[in-house]
């Protein structure tokens, strides 16, 4: 069973292109969140737990057939935010390591060859695993990279699940890899039929999650899946609380419960948090200020394309209903305020505009757990949040249905 195709070549292009879709549909993605979205394979199983009840912690034995210039091999993996490395030296093609961890975690084994170093995290000969508190054994040939591995139900569970996700990636990287030179009306015609496949893939990740409230990887799967941008939060809650309690208590049960919290606040129906931040003149600026009229509150940012393709719509519903008893707050993620003064500008938009310049650690964004830009809350003029995430034709209709 090849564990390091579940990591490096299936679940990375999964979520690589579905990355590639959000971004042609518009979602601009966290810097870090496609790295998180990579890492959200980790995982375990209760069932396993109680089978290796006896074990005090991991035991990891490799064997290289065919690769007689392998020096040493280097162990790594994050627990708890910190990180972990140990070291084994090859000895006649043979490496081992012991150890402990609270919960099964993703690893990584490094490979050196002859007198070289390993390149740092991301590159040369790497394995990518998971580590759980068992007899973990795996075999390669030449390179660590294509290394079977055993002992690990963790392992052959994501095998499995990668078994039905991978033909639908390959189309995906097929349909993508035929797009070029193509017309605009033919590349909207092969996103739709991408996002065929990304629903299907969305849905037997899904199906997994239901199917295994026993396992560490179903939560883990949970993050990815059923926390993606929109999620209703209510539905989310009654999926997590499936799950066995000592998973809800694990940092990753507590990391969902905090988001469904969050979601939970922002929900369409619940009174907007009221937040104060600096317009461009360095005053501060109240949400609750504008308690009486309906208003857009618009998360973007200058570096974000799709937030600037998006702007034209903006500017068309402002002047449509600007005398309307409507606003629009544009909530910027911008670092720097030159940026950020010259996007307004040039882009032609004259409602508020605030910011605090600090990126992604933008307060109000992280109040209202935002993730990727753009995207929106439409509030009445009681402060009550009526829709989120409008764009496009489907701004100005709701719009237009309101006024």
């Amino acid at each position: 069973m090849k564990s390091s195709s579940i990591k490096n070549s299936t679940m990375k292009r999964i979520d690589h292109n579905l990355s590639e879709i959000l971004n042609a549909q518009g979602a601009f993605p966290r810097p870090f969140l496609l790295l998180a979205i990579i890492l959200m394979t980790i995982g375990a199983c209760k069932e396993e737990k109680k089978e290796d009840a006896n074990l005090d912690g991991y035991s990891i034995t490799g064997t290289l057939q065919e690769s007689p210039d392998a020096t040493l091999a280097i162990l790594s993996y994050k627990q708890n935010d910190s990180t972990f490395r140990d070291s084994s030296v090859v000895n006649q093609g043979k490496f081992s390591f012991q150890g402990k961890v609270e919960h099964p975690v993703n690893a990584m084994i490094f490979l050196r060859h002859g007198d070289s170093s390993p390149e740092p995290e991301w590159k040369g000969d790497i394995f990518h695993f998971y580590i759980e508190n068992s007899d973990i054994r795996m075999v390669a040939t030449d390179s660590i990279k294509h290394a079977n591995i055993e002992g690990s139900m963790l392992n052959e569970e994501s095998f499995k699940l990668s078994q039905q996700v991978s033909p639908l990636t390959d189309e995906i990287i097929a349909l993508q890899n035929r797009m070029k030179g193509r017309t605009k009306e033919q590349i909207m015609v092969t996103y739709d039929t991408i996002q065929i496949y990304v629903d299907s893939i969305r849905k037997i990740r899904h199906d997994f999650i239901v199917a295994h409230p026993h396992s560490y990887k179903a939560l883990e799967e949970f993050t990815s899946v059923e926390l993606r941008k929109g999620f209703d939060a209510r539905e989310a809650e009654v999926l997590f609380y499936k799950f066995d309690e000592d998973l809800q208590n694990t940092a990753t049960g507590k990391f969902i419960l905090d988001k469904i919290a969050i979601g939970k606040k922002t929900a369409i129906g619940q009174e907007a948090m009221d937040f104060t931040q600096k317009n461009l003149d360095g005053e501060d600026f109240k949400l609750s200020s504008l308690r009486g009229k309906y208003v857009l509150i618009d998360f973007w940012a200058a570096w974000c394309k799709p937030c600037r393709a998006e702007n034209p719509n903006l500017v068309k519903a402002y002047n449509t209903y600007k005398d309307q008893n409507f606003e629009i707050v544009g909530v910027s993620l911008d670092a720097s305020k030159e940026q950020w003064k010259n996007a307004i500008e040039k882009d032609g938009l004259p409602w508020i505009h605030v910011s605090d310049l600090q990126y992604w650690k933008n307060e109000v964004a992280i109040q209202y757990d935002i993730n990727s830009v753009p995207a929106n809350i439409l509030i009445d003029p009681q402060g009550i949040i009526i829709a989120k995430n409008l764009r496009g034709e489907a701004l100005n209709e709701y719009l237009s249905q309101l006024f």
